[in-house]
């Protein structure tokens, strides 16, 4: 009885991801499940902690990363837009000119 439970459970949750997952494929990118939750945290994170590295952080580029990966997740999705702005972040160093123009 233990295992048809589990299996049951298990049915339950791969129905739910692949619905969550056919959601995500049938409607535009940024109205996806996880490009939402990406967006709400990147705007958590421009509210609540940016302001308080004003001073000690200094962006390269222009737009700044938080406003490029808003954008880019906006406009291409988690998949494709999260990878578009770990790319830029993997960019950034002293290698970088400061006020390097990069838009998404």
């Amino acid at each position: 009885m233990g295992r048809s439970k589990g299996r049951r459970a298990g049915l339950i949750v791969a129905l739910i991801a692949a619905a969550l997952v056919a959601h995500d494929v049938m409607v535009p990118p940024a109205q996806a499940f996880g490009a939402r939750a990406a967006l709400t945290a990147i705007s958590a994170y421009r509210a609540q902690v940016s302001p308080h590295l004003r001073g000690f952080v200094v962006c390269r580029f222009r737009p700044t990363c938080s406003v490029y990966g808003y954008q880019s997740i906006e406009r291409h999705g988690l998949l494709v837009g999260g990878a578009k702005t770990l790319w830029r972040i993997a960019r950034c160093g002293p290698w970088t000119a400061m006020g390097t123009y990069d838009p998404p």
